[in-house]
This record gives structure tokens, sequence and C-alpha cells, in this order.
């Protein structure tokens, strides 16, 4: 049987023999007490390279085969007691590429020490291919979905130490007949010995500097205009297509009306005055997740005390929500989540599955209003964009996008340019990513835009609203904006948004001045 383990690494603060815990000790358990074919999915550190370097001959030893896993510019996790730090297993490392590598997998076990994101690939893997799942978790993560997997909670501590719970979790395996009651002794044939190909390795990695640092190169002189791109691109808007709104009939008075809510705005703020800025490869600490029912927040379910404001603050931000964008199109929103990752990093996300869609907001970061109500909108638009109905399986990879749809519609008119394998830059290296965004740097309003057409389109439709049609030029970033004002639905949306926005701060204006906040 092969199986795939995926656990985190974690360095002991309080042990001087054993310096390695986490949950990739579940592996050396399988790997150690079967003749299964055992490979591991987790994060080494290229910054101890040395501790690296023993840690994977350990897990040979152990029957475990590491190709699977991933190296990544981050120290090992700590653990101090209490005290977790996640260090390199909170980087999002699983792609679709790796997936596809692990399809021949009979069994999948998971502990919740790796990035949550990480975690809910793997599983969401699994139920698509019908592997066979088992999770040990120490309550790492506030929910998951446990349909159809054998889930077994250590501890509620949300402390990694899978190795104070390695006597249970050998009995719950060995009692499914994944492992025997002893270590096997392994014949040279079944062990996992090294890879004995380094030479051709340190080549390809040769090649692959070369090719990036020409790819950089290019960036550069892109950027400098001594390369580019003569493509044209043309928009198709009737100023007297009809728009069924009830202040305004076409295409050209709604943009204009939209204009007006605009200019209305710049009494109370200015809604561009935040940069939209965000941050990956930060773990997520839940606080709290409402339930949605009827558009109101019902049955809090409180996972950690909030380190700063109050809860009726936040819930304001739900309030806002339901103020802002009209119900039809939030009506798929069944969960609100208020988390952190720290200043600065994700300012909010939108969980799209079958069974529903979680909105999450960072209780750190959203302090002034214009940042706030950008973000909303940025979220808002993923929900609308990526319906789950616009996708063959659960979530919203865009392998799985479906033809005709909105999404399939702006790849095809605004990212076939690029070749599909930069469709999706996610998984890429920061060096890649930094070369794909200078070379076409006139195709975006910032880096992060250039991460998928996901986020191309949030961040366009940020600037639909929150700005002025651009009238002329060229550029692809701005010709993408004006494409929106080619379908009124979009055109309708953008009044309905900055209208109840202004009407918010007019309101939010009479209290203030009455000293009700």
């Amino acid at each position: 049987m092969k199986i795939l383990a995926a656990g985190g690494i974690y360095i002991d603060r309080t042990s001087e023999t054993v310096p390695f815990i986490g949950g990739h000790e579940v592996a050396k358990l399988i790997g150690s007490h079967s003749r299964h074919a055992v490979h591991l999915h987790t994060n080494f550190s290229t910054e101890a390279a040395r501790d690296t370097k023993a840690l994977k001959q350990s897990l040979r030893e152990y029957g475990v085969d590491p190709k699977f896993a991933v190296r990544v510019s981050a120290s090992y996790g700590l653990i101090d007691g209490d005290t977790v730090v996640p260090g390199s297993n909170v980087f999002e490392t699983v792609s679709h590429d790796r997936l596809k590598k692990m399809t021949d997998i009979d069994l999948l076990v998971l502990t919740t020490d790796i990035s949550e994101r990480d975690f809910r690939m793997l599983l969401s893997h699994a139920r698509r291919h019908s592997i066979p799942a088992i999770v040990f978790t120490c309550s790492e993560y506030a929910s998951y979905d446990t349909t159809g997997i054998d889930n077994y909670v250590l501890t509620d501590s949300g402390v990694p130490d899978y190795h104070m719970h390695i006597g249970e979790i050998a009995r719950t395996l060995e009692a499914q007949d994944i492992i025997g009651s002893a270590p096997v002794e392994r014949t040279r044939r079944e062990s996992v010995r090294p890879p004995f190909h380094a030479a051709l390795r340190v080549l390809a990695q040769l090649v692959a500097i070369s090719a990036l640092l020409a790819l950089l190169a290019f960036g550069v002189l892109y950027t400098l205009g001594l390369a580019g791109n003569d493509e044209t691109y043309d928009t198709y808007i009737d100023p007297d297509q009809a728009v069924d709104h009830a202040d305004c009939s076409t295409i050209a008075e709604c943009r204009a009306l939209g204009d007006d809510h605009l200019e209305a705005l710049h009494a109370y703020m200015d809604i561009q005055d935040a940069p939209h800025l965000f941050v990956e490869n930060r773990t997520r600490t839940a606080y709290i997740t409402y339930t949605i029912r009827d558009y109101a927040l019902t049955d809090p379910e409180v996972h950690r005390e909030l380190p700063v404001g109050s809860q009726a603050e936040y819930e304001e931000v739900w309030d806002r929500i339901v103020t802002f964008f009209p119900n039809e199109y939030i009506d798929s929103i069944n969960r609100f989540e208020l988390f952190s990752d720290g200043e600065g990093g994700t300012l909010a996300y939108v969980d799209i599955t079958e069974s529903g869609v979680t909105f999450g907001m960072d209780i750190r970061d959203n302090q002034d209003r214009p940042s706030e109500y950008r973000t909303l909108i940025h979220e808002f638009v993923h929900v609308y964009s990526l319906p789950i109905e616009d996708f063959s399986h659960d979530g919203t990879e865009l392998e799985y996008l479906k033809e005709d749809t909105l999404m399939s519609d702006f790849i095809d008119r605004f990212w076939s340019r690029y070749g599909e394998a930069w469709i999706e830059n996610k998984f890429k290296s920061d060096p890649e990513r930094q070369a794909f965004y200078n070379n076409n740097i006139n195709d975006f309003y910032e880096p992060y835009q250039a991460t998928n057409p996901k986020e191309d389109f949030a961040i366009t439709f940020v600037e639909f609203v929150t700005s002025r049609m651009p009238e002329s030029g060229n550029q692809l970033k701005d010709v993408k904006v004006r494409s929106l004002y080619e379908d009124p639905e979009l055109v309708k949306l953008r009044v309905d948004i900055l209208s109840n926005i202004v009407e918010y701060e007019k309101e939010r204006a009479v209290d203030e001045a009455q000293g009700k906040n």
C-alpha cells in the first residue's frame, strides 16, 4: 500500500535529546511499523541545512521517503511549552501540479500542524479521488469538514505535540491493520535510499537559475521600455444599452450616476486613500465564527478570546456587508469569521464551497474606513464572480472552471496571451512572480493582481467601483476596467454599491454629530 502522510516539523525547545517533533512523526511510526511505501509531505527548512540533512536521513531510516516534501526559506517551527511559533510549517506549498503526482495514493494520513490551506487541499484531493483519509489533530484549526474521514482529536490544546500521543496514534493505526505492534526490519530492497542523481539535479538547478535570470533581465528591459508588447485591445461599450435600474436606464446614465455617488462620497472619505495590499504565507487564528441566517449573525462560536476590540464592534462589519451589497448577491454566505494573522497580512478572505461561503475578516487590519470598504468590495466580488456552480468540483480552483462563465470569459479575453503556465502564479517563487509582473507591468495596478485571474478580476472591479472610468489609453489594466462597462449588470451593481456606501456614511456622520458613536 502507498501511503502519503502530511505533518509539520517543529523544534522542541524543552528537549535536549529529540530536537524534532510534530506531525511528521506519524509518518515515521507508519514507516517503522509496516512494509508500506510511506511518503511524506512537509516543509523542510533551507536555513538549517545540516539539521535538514540529518532529519531526511532519519526519515529514510524509519522507512519514510521524503521526495514529496518541499524546501522553504524559513526556520523550523518552535514549541516551548504552550508557546508555538509555526515557522516553516505555515508556508502553503501544495499545488495542483504536485497533487497530480499523488493520484496513486492508497491512503492519506494527515495532522493539522501544517498550513491550513494545504491541509484542506490534500483533504479535498482525497475526497475527489476517493482516497481514504485519516486525520489526527491537536486542535490547531478552529474547524474543518470531517465528512467521510476518520478524525481523531488527540487534545484541544492547539499545541502540535503529537509525540506525546504517539501511543494512542499507534493503537488507532494498529486497530485498522495499517501498522503492526512492533517495528519491522526492512530488507535492503524495501529500504528508502537517497537519490543518486545529485549532479543532474545541480545541473537542472543551474539551468533553471539561468532561465530565471534571463526572465528577470527581460522584465527589467520591459520596465525600461526596451521590450514590450504591441497588442491593442478594444472595448465595446454601448452607452445607450438598457440597464434595469430604478434611477437610471442606460449605461451612460448609470455611469454618470455612479460618478455622482463617488463625488458625494468624497465629502466623507477618499475611498482611494488606502492601498490594497495582501501578504501571503501567514498563519491564521480564528476567534469567533458565526452562522448566517436571513442575512443576520447567529450562533457565535467563540474559539478564543478577542485580543483587541469588542465583539459588537466587529459585528458591525457584517452589518456593513449587508448594507453595501444587494441581498441577492450575498445569499450564499452562510458563515462569518473573525480571525487574525497579525497586522499587514491577509486583510480578509472568502472560502467558496458547495456547502456555502465563509467570509472572514481580520480583526487587526481594516482599521480605517477606506481600507475596510475596499477590502469588502474585493471579497464581495470574489463571491460574485466565483459562484460554486461555475466549477465542476467543490472549490474554486481554476483547473475545474467551466466554460462560458464570467471568469472563463475573462481568462480567454485577458489571460490567454500569457500562456497556460502563467494562469496560476500563487505557487511560483517570489522571483518568478516578480518577473511576470515586471514583464507585464502595464497590465496590472499592483503585483498582487498578477497572482491569477481571480485576483485580477477582483482588483479590476475595485478600481471600477471606486474610480471614474479611464477614458483612453491602451494599457491593459485600464482596458479591463473599461470592459466592465460593457456589462449592464455590473454597471447597475456599481451604482447600488456606491449609493449604499454614501447613504451609510451620511447616517454615520449624523450619528457622530449627535454624539451617538
